[in-house]
């Protein structure tokens, strides 16, 4: 994009104005209007490229103005940031309808400020660059339409979930779905590791964001005015322009959104538990040399303890024998003597001596760990 962008402020707070200008006077072109009137009059003659807009002017509703503008073939297309003194729920929720792009709040935080106009700034650009994209795109995706039913997209979405490798394909099998059925929105994907929105504006859009937080935690299928969204564990479908006009067209593509979601949150689903078993496997893979040292050290330690347990009773015997010397005992009795300590010596040695049994479980274990890898 060439030279500066123009803001338009539309704020009858003059000390809000004066706050603003030293924020984007050195890098952005910026007029400032305290009414809605005065800004109508100068759109006549100039469009900005960004436009920020005052929930509550004294002789306008803001929403209700970016409404307006937003039905206007020229200014439809200029992005509005709301400024408001908070960005309550119903607030996200009414500016989203109304076609908001952004909030911002005061009192001003000039650092976020400049941030949410700079990201806004590249959004404008990256949708100059992709406007001959699509322009081809939406060329095609109308030939399509003109030939096909709702149930005929709706298999074309199943088709496209089906083959989806991750989670960025299904949420653009989503939105694939939703401009089939003609309508504009966003999908969040919620997962252990990853959680992101994606929609009409781009990837991680503010309002869209705020505002699937919010519906997310409401029910199944939600409807508010034009925006309607559907919940799941995984994923949340945010539609921005649902025909209300048309009932039994609204009541059908409530329907297979309803459809379409659930089978998404399905995939999601898969995907998680696919990246759970991975993990196992992983650890699993990791664990068997343990296992196989521990074999071996058992079976070392307990071979070391056996031959030091047969050198103690040998010494023993021995013993036996130089002090039955002295005790002049008859050779029978010696006998006897040495065989009973022999016997229970031996009796001793296979109590503590129990390599194999260990060595046959943590062997069963390791089988078990290799069996679940190759399933």
């Amino acid at each position: 994009m060439s030279g500066r962008l123009r803001i338009f402020c539309v704020d009858d707070d003059v000390m809000s104005d004066v706050i603003l200008e030293s924020v984007f006077a050195y890098e952005y072109e910026v007029e400032f209007f305290t009414s809605a009137e005065g800004c109508m009059r100068r759109l006549a003659a100039q469009r900005p490229d960004i436009l920020l807009l005052n929930v509550t002017l004294p002789d306008h509703d803001g929403f209700a103005l970016c409404r307006e503008l937003k039905l206007r073939a020229d200014t439809a297309a200029i992005p509005v940031v709301f400024i408001a003194h908070n960005a309550l729920p119903e607030f996200r929720l009414t500016g989203y309808e109304a076609g908001g792009e952004d909030f911002i709040v005061k009192p001003y935080v000039i650092d976020e400020v400049r941030y949410q106009i700079r990201c806004i700034r590249d959004r404008i650009e990256q949708r100059e660059l992709m406007k001959q994209q699509l322009a081809s795109s939406e060329e095609l995706s109308s030939l399509l339409l003109s030939n096909m039913d709702e149930y005929a997209a709706l298999i074309k979405f199943m088709r496209a979930l089906n083959e989806s490798p991750d989670a960025e394909a299904v949420a653009q099998a989503v939105l694939g779905m939703l401009h089939s059925f003609r309508l504009q929105g966003a999908v969040q994907v919620r997962m252990p590791s990853l959680t992101f929105t994606l929609g009409d504006a781009g990837r991680d859009h503010p309002m869209e964001t705020g505002t699937i937080a919010h519906v997310a935690k409401l029910d199944r299928i939600f409807q508010f005015k034009r925006c309607s969204a559907y919940n799941f564990d995984h994923l949340t479908v945010l539609v921005n322009n649902m025909p209300i006009a048309d009932a039994d067209l609204c009541g059908r593509l409530r329907d297979h959104l309803a459809i379409g979601a659930e089978m998404a949150d399905a995939r999601i689903q898969a995907m998680v538990a696919d990246q759970r078993f991975r993990l196992t496997q992983n650890g699993i893979v990791e664990l068997l040399p343990d296992i196989q040292q521990t074999i071996h050290d058992c079976v070392t330690h307990a071979e070391l303890a056996r031959r030091e347990a047969v050198t103690q009773v040998r010494e023993l015997m021995d013993q036996l024998v130089i002090s039955f010397t002295p005790l002049g005992l008859s050779s029978e009795l010696e006998e006897e003597i040495s065989a009973m300590v022999m016997e229970k010596a031996q009796g001793l040695i296979k109590i503590f001596d129990n390599t194999g049994e260990t060595t046959a479980t943590l062997g069963s274990l390791e089988e078990r760990l290799r069996a679940m890898l190759k399933g």
